[in-house]
Order: C-alpha cells, then sequence, then structure tokens
C-alpha cells in the first residue's frame, strides 16, 4: 500500500508515493512496482534506480520473463516491454541503448510499447533520459567506504541521502508531470535518512589525493583548506602507505617526477 505527497520539480511536478511499511526485500519489491506500472499507469518510461551490475542484470531478467508472461495473458491490455541496464562497466554502445524509443505497439491499435531503464545512481544527475515518467526508488545505493584502523576500502550497499532521493524524483518531472515510487515509508525518510550525502573524500582512501597535493608541493595536509576536512588519522594512513610504496621518502617528499 502506497501513500502520496506532491513535490515540485524542475518543469513540471512529480507526485511521490511511499510504502505503508518496510519492504523486506528491495530488488522484488522494485520489480513488483514496475510491472504495476506496466500494467496499470498511463504510457511513460521507467527509471529503477538498484545499486549494481549483478542486481541490475538479474532484475531486468526477471522484469522481462514477467511482462512477457502478462502480454501472453492479456495482449490486448498490456503493451511491449524493454529492459535496459545502465552501470558504468557497459560498453558505451549499450549505454547509448537508454535514448532509445521504447518498442512500438505489436498491433496498430494495441497498447502502446514502454521501456524500462534499470540503472545504478550515475542517473541520477549526470544525465537526463527523455520519456521517463515514472521513477522507482527503493532508497540505496554502493558507495566506498574507507576504514583507516584495518586500511580496507569496500563498497557498501547503504541508504541515500534525502538529497539523493529528491534528485530521483526530479528525473521524473523532466517532460510531463510523473510519479516517483519510493519503497520506503514517509517516517523513514523524514526521520532515518541524512540530509546530504557523506563527501567522498570523507569515507574514501585518500592515497591518490595526498599524493597530488604533495607533488603541488603542499606540505602541511592537516590545515590545508579542504571544503570538506577529513579525518587527520586517514590522512596519516595515506602517508603511511605512499611511504611503504616508496611513493613518497621518510620526509614526505615525492620520489615520483612531476609528468
Amino acid at each position: 500500500m502506497l501513500s502520496n505527497s506532491r513535490i515540485p520539480g524542475r518543469t513540471h511536478p512529480v507526485e511521490v508515493f511511499y510504502t505503508q511499511e518496510p519492504e523486506p526485500d528491495y530488488v522484488e519489491a522494485a520489480i513488483r512496482t514496475v510491472l504495476m506500472i506496466h500494467r496499470a499507469e498511463d504510457p511513460g518510461d521507467v527509471l529503477l534506480f538498484l545499486t549494481g551490475e549483478e542486481e541490475i542484470e538479474d532484475a531486468c531478467r526477471k522484469i522481462k520473463l514477467e511482462a512477457d508472461d502478462l502480454i501472453n495473458q492479456d495482449p490486448d491490455s498490456v503493451g511491449p516491454l524493454v529492459c535496459i541496464p545502465l552501470y558504468s562497466s557497459l560498453p558505451p554502445a549499450q549505454q547509448q541503448r537508454i535514448f532509445d524509443a521504447p518498442p512500438a505497439p505489436r498491433t496498430p491499435d494495441g497498447p502502446p510499447g514502454r521501456k524500462v531503464v534499470v540503472s545504478t545512481n550515475i542517473a541520477e544527475t549526470s544525465l537526463t533520459i527523455d520519456g521517463i515518467v515514472y521513477v522507482v526508488d527503493p532508497g540505496f545505493s554502493k558507495q566506498k567506504v574507507y576504514n583507516p584502523r584495518i586500511r580496507v576500502e569496500s563498497l557498501l550497499v547503504s541508504p541515500i541521502s534525502k538529497a539523493s532521493a529528491q534528485q530521483r524524483a526530479g528525473r521524473a518531472g523532466r517532460t510531463r508531470p510523473g510519479k516517483c515510487f519510493r519503497l520506503y515509508t514517509e517516517k523513514d525518510f523524514m526521520g532515518e535518512l541524512e540530509e546530504q550525502t557523506h563527501p567522498e573524500i570523507l569515507r574514501c582512501n585518500l592515497s591518490n589525493t595526498v599524493l597530488e597535493l604533495v607533488k603541488l608541493g603542499i606540505k602541511d595536509l592537516v590545515r590545508f583548506d579542504y571544503v570538506d576536512a577529513p579525518a587527520p588519522e586517514t590522512l596519516m594512513r595515506a602517508l603511511e602507505l605512499l611511504n611503504y610504496l616508496a611513493a613518497l621518502d621518510d620526509d614526505g617528499n615525492s620520489r615520483i617526477q612531476m609528468q
């Protein structure tokens, strides 16, 4: 069951729906929501946000199978559906498929086709896909997280921020009034999500950044005027690693020549 509210988009209003209860399996809930849109909503393409390549490819397969079953059961009321994955490691030619037109009706008077783009969060801000009217947002993304104490960087599935949720909803209002289906409760949106996504410099291994600053002649890395200052411990771990790799000498000077 979904509740709804309205938020203004940059060009058209977007109606936002929330679930009444938390979803135990956000991928299954997302697939179910896409198929509900295909059966019941007006023509318009769908943008579904998931967290990574494996999850996206698996969801695309399941959506296509379920959509084909719907067409076989009721070909007069359900149009054809094409499901297109989008993630950074896809070859450029395959990434360009997101701009293809939706499939044509199976018969001249048949129901129109629909395109479903299943994407990581690269579709939040970096591109606009014409024809998107519906957004399905499970509320998660993969983020790099670095633990300086054990010196391990991981990709973790984490809740998105309110700012990211608003960006995702805004994808639905580019060409005409749209709808965003958030697969979490309004209470969780208001009370559990952070206001902004933590800047990458605060949660990633800084070895490359530190090396570039040293090569530029920056000596006092702790007091450098960062937009968002990282923890001194993270900087020290980066210096230790660069020294161990012989990229810096014992005085913190670069052993790598400027290009």
